[in-house]
């Protein structure tokens, strides 16, 4: 798997120099036609750097440590000449960054990529992120209300393959644009030969006639609320355990569909095939799936496919808790753009660099009495100042194999089964820092 990582980090490599050297590449990447035109000492890959590299603490502390990786200390900038020089960056660049390693990925692993049934297995989910109370960023982004006040907050989208731990995709908007209509204009992005895994916020008659209805459908399972319609209600009630309906659509999803380009009238029906599982709690939920052959794929299938959708709710975790999402390295609305989309190629590169250690834990887990894995959290710390080198130092398999050790030195064992009560403790309300039992901040 190293030499598929070396293939993926020269192809970023040649992403960040074209950027940086093609003037008509780079003008798609920045304001103004003459951004980063003359050399400065923050040119674009140093500044495309500096913000893939972290930056949790205090700027002028992690512009120096940048600059010492790179053996340059003495030409260190201010933080003011970072600050002024990054708003030149759209953060769309960081976006196109992540995209050409997903592409990269799939390219250079080929058959090594997990699949199921020759599906690529995705999941979707949102989630929200809090931000920082000031104007510029509540204009934007807007406010979460409730009887207890008003919290500045954006919404966050990401479409994630759940058996390669790869974010295909993310997106952070403002909270009032809801998870459905986002999703809704992302449908394209599915790849051809996916199955995609949604929860119970999902499933409408618009967002199922939009996946059935590419040119190539695309897949689905989503579970829905007992509620969700009549024909639900009725399955519920019936004793079978699957079952292929012909949906039609409501007035609303007629105008929603329309403004997707789409005509249709309330004839227009879809082919959905409901599925009910049984879970251990005793409750019983409901599946809508496109997947209709009963034989092919079993309720035993889509009971075991819709548990690993737990994985994207974990990823979240990785991100929010580990690798600390919500601390952002500026105020703009801008800055925030950047350094969302500038983590989830992060992420993606800690999790390609942790398949290089598959083979070490194989090893590890077949003489000990449980599984291990790496330790997340540390793997971060591995990352910092280390992770700039790939993109702008010449040799980067070196570097690769140096964060490969570092990552296999810090591992820990999975429990299975281990289940502790849920204590709530009072947080405090001042102060910066909190200070937790079983964790402590690696970056």
């Amino acid at each position: 798997m190293v030499e598929a990582n070396i293939k993926i980090i020269e192809s970023l490599k040649e992403f960040l120099e074209i950027s940086s050297t093609d003037p008509e590449i780079r003008e798609l990447m920045t304001y103004h036609q003459k951004d980063f035109s003359r050399q400065r000492k923050l040119p674009l890959e140093h500044i495309a750097g500096l913000i893939v590299n972290m930056p949790k603490r205090s700027l002028s502390i992690e512009i120096q440590e940048f600059f010492n990786s790179l053996g340059k200390g003495k030409q260190a900038s201010t933080k003011g000449a970072f600050s002024q020089q990054r708003t030149k960056l759209q953060p769309h660049f960081f976006h196109l960054w992540n995209h050409w390693l997903v592409r990269s990925y799939y390219k250079y692993y080929g058959i090594k990529v997990k699949r199921w049934r020759g599906f690529r297995l995705q999941a979707v989910d949102g989630s929200t992120t809090y931000l920082l109370n000031k104007k510029e960023v509540i204009d934007y982004f807007g406010t979460q209300d409730n009887q207890h006040g008003s919290t500045p907050m954006a919404r966050i989208m990401q479409i994630q393959d759940i058996l390669n731990d790869i974010t295909v995709w993310g997106g952070i908007y403002p909270i009032k644009i809801s998870e459905q209509a986002i999703m809704a204009k992302q449908v394209s992005r599915l790849y051809e030969d996916s199955l995609t895994l949604f929860d119970r916020a999902y499933p409408s008659y618009t967002l199922m006639y939009l996946l059935l209805n590419q040119e190539t459908p695309r897949h689905f399972v989503m579970r829905c609320k007992v509620s969700f319609n009549a024909e639900v209600k009725q399955f519920l009630q019936s004793g079978k355990s699957s079952k292929i309906i012909e949906l039609k659509p409501s007035q609303k999803a007629i105008t929603d569909i329309r403004e997707h380009g789409y005509r249709i009238t309330a004839d227009t029906t879809i082919k959905v095939r409901m599925i009910k599982i049984k879970l251990n709690s005793g409750e019983t939920e409901v599946l809508l799936t496109s997947l209709y052959d009963e034989k092919l794929f079993t309720i035993a299938d889509m009971k075991y496919l819709y548990g690993l959708r737990w994985r994207i709710e974990t990823t979240y975790n990785k991100q929010k808790n580990q690798q600390q999402m919500e601390q952002f390295s500026g105020h703009r609305v801008i800055c925030i753009q950047q350094d969302y989309a500038a983590g989830l190629l992060v992420a993606n590169l800690q999790s390609i660099i942790e398949k290089q250690c598959t083979n070490y834990l194989s090893k590890i887990n077949a003489k000990r009495k449980y599984q291990y894995h790496i330790n997340r959290n540390i793997s971060w710390a591995c990352l910092k100042n280390e992770i700039v080198k790939l993109f702008l130092h010449h040799h980067p398999e070196k570097i690769l194999l140096q964060l490969q050790l570092s990552f296999q030195r810090n591992i820990e064992p999975l429990r299975p089964g281990r289940q502790y009560p849920r204590i709530t403790k009072a947080k405090r309300i001042h102060g910066k820092y909190q200070t937790f039992t079983n964790y402590k901040r690696a970056i």
